[in-house]
């Protein structure tokens, strides 16, 4: 009987240090009474009736959406084939998680946003823009947030770029050593091109400042296990290491309802204080010269600035379909999840969202 024990002790021993460790996962609260959100069921048959319609035309074969207003999810379905529970590949929807995560960082003063990049990833020291015999200004943390870092985008580059963030046999590291062979396109900080490499060296960058840890243990740790988001992950294996920081996450709807409404909360969830209100309103200030609708936060992209200048309005799409919005205007968190391509879902998305801004329509509206 005591070598049963000693052997059961041991057997627990191990699997409390080699199973992975979750937060307490606690999902927004569905609501028990419509009727004090200022909605009624028939509108929100409404939604119902605009994903059934994609799914019978045959644009998708399923999706889901989720509503939260004021805190409480008034709405949340799937349709076709596919669940509530679903884990989504969310594409360019990674971008505000990621920045949340550097964001985490900065306030446990591991980095700071002016930071030069070079600082962590001495690879960049020296790099040049395409054509110029000097060094370039240095890259920032900010820069690469902000996709104001110089790099090229994600659209016709050569095959040589574009395996630097589509060859998920590399590691994290290999993908931005190649990045730093390159020359950059522009100088930092002076113009925006949407670019998937940028986030990377910003991932690369939290691995290097907290002693080379992979970018997923940085997140998991500093983010999603403090939120209890334990449906989030990069997924990195053995067989495919690579991260791609601000593109390969995957989620569902119930982990983003809770990440979209503690940013709606200037970073507290469910009494605890997750991210500073300062750095929520960071990723909410405009990171380029001039104002436009979309215009880059930190990882979000920006709508309706209020009369200090920071978004009311985040949202972000991603290639393979979902959307993600935070309203603090009517005080929603609205999450769309679909398996497709994002041209073949914009006037889903778009006509459900419209809907929910009827259902809560704002006074004064700017």
């Amino acid at each position: 009987m005591k070598i049963k024990k000693t052997a059961a002790t041991i057997l627990l021993a191990y699997l409390a240090v080699s199973l992975p460790v979750f937060g307490a996962e606690v999902n927004l609260p569905v609501a028990k009474n419509l009727s004090s959100h200022g909605v009624t069921q028939a509108e929100l048959n409404g939604l119902d009736a605009v994903m059934l319609q994609a799914i019978q035309q045959g644009k998708i074969r399923g999706c889901s959406y989720l509503v939260a207003h004021k805190g409480e999810i008034v709405y949340r379905k799937a349709h076709g084939a596919f669940t509530t529970g679903e884990q989504v590949f969310l594409a360019s929807v990674s971008k505000p998680f990621a920045a949340s995560v550097l964001m985490v960082l900065v306030e446990q003063g591991k980095v700071k946003l002016k930071d030069p990049v070079e600082k962590y990833l001495p690879e960049f020291k020296g790099i040049r823009v395409k054509g110029s015999q000097s060094p370039a200004r240095s890259m920032t943390i900010r820069h690469v947030l902000s996709h104001m870092a110089g790099f090229w985008g994600n659209k016709g580059i050569t095959r040589e770029k574009m395996g630097l963030i589509r060859n998920f046999s590399q590691t994290l590291e290999e993908s931005v050593l190649g990045m730093a062979k390159h020359q950059l396109q522009c100088e930092p900080g002076t113009k925006w091109i949407y670019s998937g490499s940028g986030y990377c060296v910003a991932g690369r960058v939290a691995e290097a400042a907290l002693g080379d840890q992979s970018f997923e243990k940085v997140a998991q740790d500093a983010l999603f296990r403090p939120l209890g988001m334990n449906n989030t992950t990069y997924a990195p294996t053995a067989e495919r290491p690579f991260i791609l920081v601000g593109g390969s996450l995957r989620s569902t709807l119930d982990d983003m309802a809770v990440f979209g409404q503690m940013h709606l909360d200037d970073g507290v969830y469910n009494g605890k204080q997750i991210l500073s209100k300062a750095s929520v309103t960071e990723q909410r200030r405009l990171q380029i010269p001039e104002e436009r609708f979309r215009a880059p936060g930190l990882g979000w992209h920006r709508g309706s600035p209020d009369k200090d200048g920071l978004a009311d309005l985040l949202l972000i799409s991603g290639a393979t379909g979902p959307n993600f919005q935070v309203d603090r205007r009517r005080q929603t968190v609205t999450v769309f999840l679909v398996r497709s391509n994002l041209k073949n879902v914009l006037k889903i998305f778009g006509d459900l969202n419209q809907r929910v801004e009827q259902m809560f329509p704002v006074a004064n509206d700017r």
